[in-house]
């Protein structure tokens, strides 16, 4: 793994707000990420990091403060920069990467979850219900949260965009203001209760204002 130490870059939001005032609090059970939980997306990488960010305040324990959350991982997702990362409302230096953990993928996201409240994954391949079964334990275990880009085996919850665009631009030119994205959330087991959606803001910190 290699901690990344950088300065706190200043965080771009978009202007719009949710009509309820929750952004993506709205769409998760209870308003907040709970310990233990997996959460499947659809692989949009601002959605990605807005409920990443969302679980390192809410898991962060005394690392986190109201600005800033806890302590965080991603392994398999080279792509997924510092920059956005920090936009997102990350604290980077609280975060830690594995770009290429190669075949043994799980034991290195296994030995993430044992370090940090949140796990950000992309798999490389098809999860076996046996490794799927070993990380939903060490989540109950650790009261930890993992994030997943793509499907995942067990997942309580599901987000994925259905539709999203780019606000600001006119015939051919124009400033891009914001991305608006239409955001839905199926639930299973104790995150059950019906699809709820959500018309939000990403990239942002919260899909809110």
């Amino acid at each position: 793994m290699r901690a990344v130490h950088i300065a706190e870059q200043g965080r771009r939001v978009a202007t719009g707000a949710h009509p309820d005032g929750r952004g993506l609090r709205s769409l998760l059970p209870g308003g907040a990420v709970r310990p233990g939980i997996a959460i499947s997306t659809c692989g949009d990488l601002p959605l990605l990091l807005a409920l990443a960010a969302e679980a390192a305040h809410d898991l962060g324990g005394l690392g986190a403060t109201e600005e800033r959350g806890g302590a965080w991982a991603v392994v398999g997702l080279p792509e997924l920069g510092a920059l956005a990362a920090a936009d997102a409302g990350l604290d980077l230096g609280a975060g830690m990467w594995v770009d290429d953990p190669g075949r043994r993928w799980a034991e290195v996201a296994a030995t993430a979850l044992e370090a940090v409240p949140v796990v950000l994954l992309r798999a490389p391949t098809r999860v076996a219900p046996r490794t799927g079964r070993r990380l939903a334990a060490l989540l109950r275990r650790n009261g930890s949260a993992l994030v997943v880009a793509g499907s995942w085996p067990g997942a309580e919850l599901r987000l994925r965009v259905t539709s999203a665009g780019w606000q600001g631009i006119g015939d051919g030119d124009g400033l891009l203001l914001g991305r608006r994205a239409r955001v839905v959330c199926e639930g299973r087991g104790a995150a059950g209760g019906g699809d709820r959606t959500a018309d939000l803001w990403l990239p942002g910190p919260t899909g809110d204002t």
